[in-house]
């Protein structure tokens, strides 16, 4: 059962397209009925390189650029943890049981037979997506100085495990981050929202004011400014805004006292789009891969370049 660990896939793919496009355009260009398709051709990888090594240059700068900090200093927006990896309650991969904290994972139809079959909808067929899944669960992220909640949910997942293997004409694909594991992490970093979120304010604002109204003496003695034994509306106003201040107050001191727990801060991702990555990698390994394939698609660039010019 191989295991592997993945992260370059879709670098290899662009590579491997670009390849696959030059190889076609310098045999049409050896032909003497080529015309000049083959220069489109070779301009698209040309092109297939520079995005590539933009594309790459920029995951270099947003790690690069977020800035590195443990749980317990970071400050709320956008920053990169390392820690270790937790569940509260065990995760395990759907189809071998692997205990993670995330994992995605296919089934595909995959019936072999004696005979090969050179109709495409047949080979189609029985490599046919049969099933997906994908958890969606919060883990936490531990890193000695504190602990915060990480959402999953539509971030990048790159250098995770994944297991391939095939079963009574099926072929499953798991790929999972191991628990107990170190994880790189950037994203948003917030304040968990059922600390600051409205919905929850109000009800504890609710509550406050209703404690008040249990005691009218001392409603009366605070907030009856005219003296006429009676909050008229322009007191309550007055006693709502002091609950206001009392409830900030309160849910303020909440969250800072939390922040040792590790419990108060929820990192997911951004509203503005902005990258969130989780890898298996340490910050500075990604780094170096990253800088790697700069340098790998810099030089495929100019090695296409220099043919174009020479050609043409």
């Amino acid at each position: 059962m191989p295991q592997r660990l993945k992260g370059h896939g879709v670098n290899l793919a662009v590579l491997g397209l670009i390849g696959a496009i030059f190889y076609v355009a310098y045999l049409m260009r050896l032909s003497s009925n080529a015309n000049e398709t083959w220069r489109l051709l070779l301009l698209g990888t040309i092109a297939m390189s520079f995005f590539a090594c933009i594309l790459n240059y920029r995951r270099l700068l947003k790690i690069s650029e977020a800035p590195i900090s443990t749980i317990v200093a970071a400050a709320q927006g956008y920053v990169e943890l390392y820690g270790i990896a937790k569940t509260e309650k065990p995760i395990k991969t759907p189809y071998q049981s692997i205990p993670c904290v995330w994992y995605r994972a296919w089934v595909y139809a995959n019936r072999e037979s004696d005979e090969e079959s050179d109709d495409l909808a047949d080979k189609l067929l029985n490599s046919r997506l049969l099933d997906y899944s994908e958890s969606q669960l919060t883990f936490t992220l531990d890193d000695d100085t504190a602990q915060c909640t990480v959402n999953p949910k539509g971030a990048e997942v790159v250098y995770f495990e994944a297991r391939t293997w095939r079963k009574n004409d099926h072929r499953y694909v798991e790929e999972f981050l191991p628990a107990d594991k170190s994880v790189y992490v950037i994203g948003q970093l917030d304040t968990r929202k059922d600390v600051f979120d409205e919905a929850s304010f109000n009800r504890d604002l609710g509550e406050k004011l209703a404690d008040w109204k249990t005691r009218p003496q001392q409603l009366l003695n605070r907030y009856d400014q005219n003296r006429d034994g009676k909050i008229d509306m322009q007191e309550w106003e007055l006693a709502r805004q002091d609950a206001i201040k009392q409830v900030n107050a309160e849910r303020a001191m909440q969250a800072s006292l939390t922040i040792e727990g590790g419990s108060s801060f929820t990192i997911a991702k951004p509203s503005n789009q902005s990258l969130f990555l989780i890898s298996a990698k340490s910050p500075q390994q990604l780094r170096d891969d990253y800088k790697t394939w700069v340098l790998v698609h810099i030089g495929i660039l100019s090695l296409l370049l220099i043919y174009y010019f020479r050609a043409t």
